[in-house]
């Protein structure tokens, strides 16, 4: 029931539930229908075409609507390579595993466009704050943090051979990400920490309890910077505290111990 509940949520946000939509169309070529293009296109896995439309051929104003930023949020986020069906269920079945191993394993063997997911949220962000979106749009923002976070791990630590076989690279991969490939990471845990509440409890127990267990570390460690999703206020402490969590068994895709928080202080020599 639970992952039923999170797909039909999540299916509602991106494409909508109204069985008169086209009745509201004033013309082929109007904003509402052509964003209902966009939709249809986003459905069938249409996704440049998606962001065509409404980044070209809506207008200005429309593409101001909640709607077309919905839908061009999940155009790109289908982009970056999520499967809400196949995410979620993963989520909801899983019974072992890291925080970072739930997020990147649906990836392994896919191609992965991490920087198309951040363009999802930052989509989102022009909504608005978290405080004032919709439980809908926020659960949305949890799961597409998680599809970065996870991409961007598979991608920056597993990707020989190509798309990755569910082995890390190199021993301490993660030690040696570079700033840029580290923030991606950082980006995307902080979009699922920040609007987790709105998903926890509708993706299993098992998925709930790991992940916010790896929120709480985070946090214990790294303080507020754990859910800050501005680029531009990323710290040295923050990256630190990333490569590290991502090296240990406990919490990412690594091998050392971070069964504590000196432990994990410890994890990238």
């Amino acid at each position: 029931m639970r992952f039923f509940a999170v797909t039909c949520l999540l299916t509602n946000l991106l494409f909508g539930c109204s069985n008169n939509i086209l009745s509201e169309l004033g013309s082929k070529n109007s904003d509402d229908a052509l964003i209902f293009d966009a939709k249809t296109a986003v459905n069938a896995q249409l996704y440049d075409s998606a962001i065509n439309i409404i980044t070209l051929k809506v207008s200005v104003s429309g593409q101001l609507k909640v709607q077309a930023r919905e839908v061009l949020a999940s155009a790109y986020a289908g982009k970056c390579g999520l499967n809400f069906i196949n995410y979620t269920s993963g989520l909801a079945t899983a019974t072992t595993g890291s925080a970072f191993r739930l997020a990147s394993a649906p990836f392994v063997g896919i191609p992965v466009l991490p920087a198309s997911c951040l363009a999802s949220l930052l989509t989102l962000d022009l909504i608005g704050p978290n405080a004032q979106r919709t439980l809908n749009q926020n659960a949305f923002a949890s799961v597409v943090g998680m599809v970065l976070m996870g991409s961007a791990t598979r991608f920056y630590t597993d990707n020989i051979p190509v798309n990755g076989d569910g082995v890390q690279d190199a021993v301490n991969i993660s030690c040696g990400l570079t700033n840029a490939q580290i923030d991606n990471v950082i980006l995307g845990y902080a979009y699922m920490a920040q609007n987790f509440s709105a998903l926890s409890g509708q993706i299993g127990a098992s998925s709930s309890t790991t992940i916010s267990g790896s929120i709480t570390t985070c946090t214990a460690i790294a303080g507020s910077s754990c859910s800050n999703t501005d680029p531009t206020q990323i710290t040295t402490q923050m990256r630190d505290t990333m490569r590290k969590l991502l090296n240990t068994v406990q919490y990412g895709i690594g091998t050392r111990d971070g069964s504590t928080a000196l432990l994990i202080q410890a994890a990238c020599p």
